[in-house]
């Protein structure tokens, strides 16, 4: 029906004209930096594609909610879902300047219990346990804080505005890192790397829109990747 579809639009429209809408999640930071931009120029050369895009940190199951895509971090807890590898992801614990002038620099992960850490909540779980690693030997955390949030874009921003030290995705702070507005500590410990990937449920059939944006997506976010 999708493809029928399509070659209506093709007939009625012309062959290169895309039509109809797009459902695809991502994680809330992530999605506002990198996959919005991406989606505002794929409307703009195609205006006949509408865009329903559900920004999300938590899990969200493609199958169910009638989702075309996904863009996730990590491992696939639903391993009957199909995986289009985009790049590699890292973690990273920075801070803004200004919080490192006033609390100091932590210099090992047992440090952070004397300062104020911004915790990220997914679903029903607070994200408190820090994993550090160094030389094969595992440093796990308890970290505290006063602020919590679901929303990985608010709690980068809580960073900026020097409320205290966050665990976030490399992407999401890389300019931030680059600009100076964000300093990377505890740069000898691995906190561990994951994939990024598109995600897409293996039995629906995927329209040349949805195709066309993944490859855009792919393209796009590997370019930024190797910058």
């Amino acid at each position: 029906m999708a493809d029928a579809d399509e070659l209506h639009t093709s007939i009625r429209l012309g062959a290169d004209t895309l039509c109809g809408p797009i459902r695809l999640s991502a994680p809330q930071d992530f999605g506002r930096q990198y996959i919005e931009p991406i989606l505002a120029q794929f409307m703009q050369e195609h205006p006949q594609v509408s865009i329903d895009l559900n920004l999300s940190d938590g899990y969200v199951d493609p199958v169910g909610q009638g989702i075309d895509f996904a863009v996730r971090f990590g491992a696939l807890a639903d391993s009957t879902l199909h995986a289009r590898l985009i790049g590699e992801n890292r973690r990273v614990v920075c801070a803004s300047p200004l919080y490192l002038a006033r609390h100091s620099t932590p210099q090992h992960p047992e440090d952070l219990a004397a300062h104020e850490c911004l915790v990220m909540r997914f679903g029903v779980n607070i994200s408190r346990e820090w994993a550090f690693m160094q030389h094969g030997q595992t440093h796990r955390i308890m970290v505290r804080g006063r602020r919590v949030a679901n929303d990985g874009a608010l709690v980068r921003q809580w960073c900026l505005a020097g409320h205290g030290i966050c665990l976030k995705s490399v992407w999401d702070v890389r300019a931030d890192l680059d600009a100076g507005r964000l300093v990377e500590v505890l740069e000898d410990y691995d906190l561990g790397r994951t994939a990024l990937n598109i995600v897409y449920p293996p039995t629906r059939i995927q329209p040349r829109r949805v195709r066309m944006l993944i490859e855009r997506i792919v393209a796009q976010l590997a370019s930024d990747s190797a910058s």
